[in-house]
């Protein structure tokens, strides 16, 4: 975990759909109180956050699916 903590979880394959971008990506099943899109879902459908403004942004074509 981000605070160097460490937790048991199951990991899935399954499929996201983000800005109308479908593809694979790492489902991790976790006790959380919200669900969460990480930034490797993000990546692997050619989007990252920018840091700045909180917007998704397209860092490369469709199609250019990362797995």
């Amino acid at each position: 975990m981000a605070n160097g903590s460490r937790e048991v979880a199951k990991v899935y394959i399954g499929e996201a759909e983000v800005k109308g971008r479908r593809g694979p990506v790492m489902i991790t099943a976790m006790k959380m109180p919200m669900p969460l899109l990480g930034a490797y879902a993000l990546g692997s459908l050619g989007f990252k956050v920018n840091t700045r403004t909180g917007e998704l942004e397209e860092m490369e074509p469709e199609g250019g699916y990362l797995l």
